[in-house]
Order: C-alpha cells, then structure tokens, then sequence
C-alpha cells in the first residue's frame, strides 16, 4: 500500500507540471493584460508607459519563457506579487527590510472559503446520507418519491436566485440575517462569544444555500449505490441468517454502499479550496471564489495561476485519497493495490 502511495505522489509531479503549462498557455491566449486593464482605468496611458510594465513584468518575453520563470518561482513555492496596484504577494506573508509584513492574498481568503465550504459540504453530507438510505429502503414508495421530489426541486433551483430570493426576505424584509460580508462594522467591540454568533449569522445563507443546491448529486449516489448493494448475495445471505434489518442495511449494506460516494467526496477537495465565484461575489465574502473572479477581470496572471495550481494540486489529492478510501472500504480493492 506504501508503495502505491509513493508511486502516485511521484507521478503526481509531471501531471502538475503538464496541467500548469496547460493553463499558462490557455490563459495567454485570452486578448489583452494587466496593461490593458490600466489602460482601460486611465485612458490617458501612453503606449511607452504600457511597454514599460510589460517589461517589468516579463510580458514583453515569448510564452514560454515566462512560464520558465514562473515555474522556477513555483519550485521554491514562490508565487510571485499580484500585478494589481496594491502589490502584495500571492501566496503567502512577506517581509519588507523594516520588518513590516504584508500578507499573501491565498493566505487571507482561504482560511474563509475553508471554512464555508466545509460546513457546507459536512451538512450536505449529514442531510444526504440518511435521504438516500430512505429513498433506497422505501424503493417506488411515496417516501422515495418525496424525497426525491424535494431533492431534485434543490437541485433545479439556480444558487444565485436562490440566495437573491433569501437575502431579500430574511435580510431586507425581516432583518433576521444579514446579508452581506462576514462580520458586522463592531465586530472587534464584542466579545468571543459574540463574535462567534455574528459571524454565524453572516455564514448561514452562504453555507445552507450550497448545501440545498448541491443535495440532489449525493443523495442520488447512496440511493443508487444502496439499491445495488442491497440485491447482493451476501445481504439476502445476512438476512437468512436472522439479522436485524438495522443490521443488514447499517451494518453490511451501507459500507459497500459507500463506495460511488468517496469518490464524489474525493473530488470535493478541489471544491472545498476552490469556493463559489457565485455565491462569494453575491454575498460580498473575500474567499477564493471573489479573489478568482477579481483576477480574471483584472487580468492578474500570478494570481490565476496561484489558484489554479492550488486548484490542480489538490485535484491530484483527492484523487489519491479517493483511491486509498476505496482500498479502506472494500478489501477486493485493497488486495488489488498491494498486488
């Protein structure tokens, strides 16, 4: 099993490396820089003035020199600095030589979409997992068809409607949420018990909405996975034997049953780093989905980059980790890698 580990972490490396230089090029062939964006602030920009930031930052050289550079960066996890003005690092804190740090833009969102997106994904799960066992045990009876009905109605639903619709009528109409940002302008005045309440009430749409949005997939893989499993040999065997039905579905079943759902939760992973562009521009959040969108429309290339190699990264690990909870829930698969 080691071996396999350390076998695909090893390949991981050119596949990172060919998916960067995939998205170097792809993201070059868009029209226009950050010297088109400046232009486009201050029209009154000469032609020497763009020419000279192209030069300083590297534009003016072929392609694939500039990714040379970046991917030499990369090596020693230097992200590089943000082209916009402000001028800070991509990735992580640095230090000027007076000893001031100016933190890495990754660094202040992902902490927020980590955790948004994390609760987000632990209550789809929480919420899925039963409603598939349901749906799957009750199989073309009226709780399957309910469920599937509420499921598919969340699933229809567009995310950024759904959280226009409900930050008009708990936010504006009621006043029981607010609706933008993720603390109030005094937050630093309250206490931690306080802090902790207003940030949750910031959090709450931001966190239900992609849940109910994103039920339908899960709760369609447990039933599915459950309706297979349930006509295997070994359950109607466990059943002959005597065994409670709790046992049957809990116990023998549902394991087994998991299987098509680690492989969603693995590519999840991505997700959970990634943030919604959608939900985090609407809600006003400074996650990674906001920081992303920011980027593209600035054309801030570090920026991009930074986030989509994160992005692939973490694409390759949870492949990994999917691969290894398979081998986890199913001995077959388990004999299969070590062999």
């Amino acid at each position: 099993m080691l071996k396999y580990i350390l076998k695909r972490l090893f390949w991981m490396v050119p596949l990172l490396v060919g998916i960067s230089l995939i998205s170097f090029l792809i993201m070059h062939l868009a029209p226009g820089d950050i010297t088109t964006t400046e232009a486009a602030f201050n029209p009154k920009t000469s032609e020497e003035s763009r020419q000279k930031l192209r030069e300083l930052y590297n534009l003016d050289k072929p392609v694939i020199v500039q990714y040379g550079l970046w991917i030499k960066r990369i090596a020693t996890l230097d992200f590089g600095t943000s082209f916009a003005t402000h001028q800070r690092p991509v990735f992580w804190e640095t230090k000027d030589k007076d000893g001031n740090v100016t933190k890495g833009m990754i660094q202040e969102a992902l902490p927020i979409t980590l955790i948004i997106n994390t609760f987000s994904l632990i209550l789809t799960v929480l919420i899925a997992l039963p409603f598939g066992i349901i749906a799957a045990v009750n199989h073309a009876k009226w709780k399957d068809r309910a469920i599937t009905v509420f499921v598919f109605i969340g699933f229809s639903i567009p995310g950024f409607w759904l959280s226009l619709l409900l930050m008009y009528w708990l936010g504006v109409i009621h006043g029981w949420l607010p609706i933008s940002g993720i603390e109030s302008i005094n937050h630093q005045n309250m206490g931690w018990l306080e802090q902790l309440y207003d940030t949750s009430r910031h959090l709450f749409l931001p966190i239900v909405i992609p849940s109910l949005t994103g039920l339908a997939g899960i709760t369609l893989f447990v039933k599915n996975g459950m309706l297979d499993v349930l006509h295997q040999d070994y359950i109607t065997t466990a059943r002959a034997k005597g065994l409670s039905e709790h046992k049957v579905i809990y116990r023998h079943a549902f394991r087994n049953a998991l299987l098509p759902l680690i492989t969603i939760l693995g590519l999840s992973i991505p997700g959970l780093i990634g943030g919604s562009v959608i939900a985090e521009t609407i809600f006003a959040i400074p996650g990674m989905g906001k920081l992303f969108y920011d980027a593209v429309m600035m054309r801030d290339f570090p920026v991009i980059m930074g986030i989509l190699t994160i992005g692939s990264a973490l694409t390759l690990l949870g492949n990994l980790f999917a691969d290894i909870a398979y081998a986890w829930a199913d001995p077959r698969v388990r004999r299969g890698v070590v062999q």
